[in-house]
């Protein structure tokens, strides 16, 4: 009968949330996790609905319960991150992003915001190789090569931002331009 219930209830949240009821759907999310406590979807659901809704602190803390029980969900990790740097906890959002990073190291929206992050901390040493590695995982996306250009022309490494504006040029020219007219370079 649990099961049954349980069913029916993720069901109902699944419709809800698609219809874009959130307040409702997360009475429903809250039910499931009264069934089954340990639930990856009903408590990954949860804590986005409390994001969505503006109460990251809830979020955040369902994530961290969440992540006690399920410490390998890479994405419940990345998710964490986000909402920790949002509330610029950006020490405990780096780790997330690193621990996002230990289960999938082919997380490159992790990667990207570990990245932002560094460079938002001017730790832009540290930002190149998370920005090279998402430049790997999607080298067609001008945002990585873009972030990548201009931390290179901010540690005064105009050779290696030349590299990147002529890698941007064959594929996204006007990013390239815009980039080299920001920093400087054609």
């Amino acid at each position: 009968m649990i099961a049954a219930a349980y069913w029916m209830q993720r069901g109902l949240a699944m419709a809800l949330l698609s219809a874009d009821w959130s307040r409702l759907a997360l009475v429903v999310l809250n039910r499931l996790l009264i069934l089954r406590p340990r639930d990856l979807y009903a408590g990954v659901s949860r804590a986005k609905v409390l994001a969505d809704l503006g109460q990251k602190n809830a979020a955040i803390k369902c994530l961290q319960q969440l992540l006690v029980v399920h410490p390998k969900h890479a994405a419940s990790w990345y998710q964490l991150a986000y909402l920790l740097e949002s509330t610029a906890r950006h020490a405990e959002s780096e780790l997330a992003f690193r621990s996002a990073l230990a289960m999938d190291p082919d997380m490159d929206q992790a990667w990207y915001g570990l990245a932002m992050l560094l460079v938002r901390e001017e730790r832009l040493d540290e930002a190149v190789p998370a920005l090279e590695h998402t430049t790997r995982l999607q080298p067609l996306s001008p945002h990585g090569w873009y972030q990548l250009g201009k931390t290179h022309a901010k540690l005064a490494q105009p050779e290696q931002a030349l590299d990147v504006i002529r890698q941007l040029r064959s594929f996204e020219p006007q990013v390239a331009n815009r980039l080299a007219s920001e920093i400087g370079l054609k």
